[in-house]
């Protein structure tokens, strides 16, 4: 067996075998990925592919370790993790490694779709919940020749079934527009709509026209926030953050649990900044229900910068009392006047004001900052995040706790477009955590000819 390191940190077998033995009894294996990342970063390569070897079941740790690669190493796993599965391998563990590929590089499953395919039919030998995230990166070619086999009667199990489905799920508008006529909508007609909001678009004037960007923005929380915000996480969690790279970190400083061992590595290094923002606070502009002041979500002084259709400030404010929890409160739309402001909409404002079953005050006033994230980030599922990752986002695909919903515009009727998300843990004034729901996320979304916003949330 490789002998410990004179530091203390475990080598990955010891790692991998004595997980193998004695699972989470009188074992650490969180605290020692998270020692081996700040030894050797490119040892969790090696952790991934040993955990592999054994045909161990799915475990937390390897998705910490996944988190933490740099992006060669990342790949590089991945690649192989495929390839184990395009000789026949099945097991649970390598299932969960294939659902990171379809969420970070679906561009592995590229030199056999039809291996992938085969996969997801059989229910084994590929991503276990994720294999509709590896088609976004399925070719147009191979997305027109699966479609031309599909016929309006596809049966949902069948292999027909299965193709329309990737098609649908691809990146090309035009053939995800055919398949979801040809199959999605006819089936399933008073609820065909979500089938294409699920895959992010709307059908507009013939067209197919995309509900989210491409590229989010993360929001890096000031230091007053993030230190209300890790200070009722566990240890292993804060470690975890202060090293990811949806929190902002590009080299970063070792974790506080094992600072004395790593004390001379690369300080603390952010991302940088790309545009700004103000959170928290109250407006002077009311609710439309309770008639209490709005809570500011997010203030951003360019929205453009961030990939929002918007040529002046803008301001997202909505009532944290009543958003969710009051009849006719699932959404809270509100119209913004030439500077960004927001107003209750007027469907929903009431002569006499309502008591909230829930009142509540606003989130703690801070200034933070947008960065881009590496690429890998871009797509990030809500139940895979674990706490682990930042969810908190402007622009990009969504992260749904439940189904996609996009609401129609009050005004025009049209679906509106995904501004961002903010996930649940945000500090409040007066101390407290906000959550959504029971800890889901909030989703805004934006009207750039009616210049209205929407906002609703989702949780478990």
């Amino acid at each position: 067996m490789t002998q410990k390191r004179a530091d203390g940190v475990m080598s990955p077998l010891e790692i991998v075998e004595a997980f193998q033995q004695r699972g989470w009894k009188n074992n650490d294996p969180m605290g020692q990925v998270l020692r081996l990342r700040q030894e050797d970063p490119q040892a969790l390569g090696e952790l991934v592919r040993l955990f592999l070897d054994r045909g161990l079941e799915h475990a937390t740790f390897i998705d910490a370790a996944l988190d933490l690669m740099d992006d060669a190493t990342h790949a590089d796993v991945l690649r192989q993790a495929w390839q184990r599965s395009r000789r026949g391998e099945t097991a649970s563990g390598l299932a969960e490694v294939l659902d990171c590929a379809a969420a970070q590089w679906p561009g592995v499953f590229a030199d056999d779709w039809d291996h992938l395919l085969a996969a997801a039919h059989q229910g084994q030998g590929g991503p276990r919940f994720g294999v509709d995230l590896a088609w976004r990166t399925l070719d147009a070619d191979t997305a027109r020749a699966w479609l031309a086999d599909v016929g309006p009667q596809a049966e949902e199990g069948s292999l027909e079934y299965l193709k329309a489905r990737a098609v649908l799920h691809s990146r090309h508008p035009d053939l995800v527009l055919q398949a979801w006529r040809r199959v999605f909508a006819p089936q399933d007609e008073s609820n065909g709509i979500y089938w294409l909001m699920a895959v992010g678009y709307a059908e507009d004037n013939g067209q197919a026209r995309a509900l989210h960007g491409e590229q989010p923005l993360h929001i890096r929380f000031s230091a007053a926030q993030r230190k209300l915000m890790m200070a009722s996480q566990p240890a292993w969690r804060r470690d975890i953050q202060r090293l990811h790279p949806t929190w902002g970190a590009v080299n970063a400083a070792p974790p506080v649990a094992i600072a004395a061992s790593v004390a001379e590595k690369a300080p603390q290094s952010d991302a940088p900044a790309v545009a700004a923002g103000r959170m928290g606070g109250t407006l002077t502009a009311t609710c439309g229900l309770c008639h209490g002041p709005l809570h500011r979500l997010l203030a951003l002084q360019q929205p453009a910068q961030a990939g929002i259709d918007c040529a002046t400030p803008l301001e997202f404010a909505t009532c944290l009392a009543c958003q969710g929890w009051e009849a006719d409160a699932e959404v809270l739309f509100f119209q913004h006047d030439g500077q960004g402001a927001p107003q209750a909409h007027p469907s929903q404002r009431r002569d006499d004001p309502l008591v909230p079953e829930f009142p509540t005050g606003p989130l703690l006033q801070a200034d933070v900052t947008l960065f881009q994230a590496p690429k890998r980030w871009t797509w990030q599922d809500w139940g895979d995040s674990n706490g682990r990752q930042n969810l908190s986002r402007v622009g990009g695909p969504p992260s749904w706790v439940q189904q996609a919903e996009y609401p129609p515009c009050p005004d025009c009727d049209t679906r509106m477009a995904f501004a961002m998300q903010l996930d649940s843990d945000l500090p409040q004034e007066g101390g407290g955590e906000w959550s959504w729901g029971s800890g889901g996320c909030n989703y805004t979304f934006w009207c750039a000819h009616c210049r209205i916003s929407g906002h609703l949330w989702q949780c478990t």
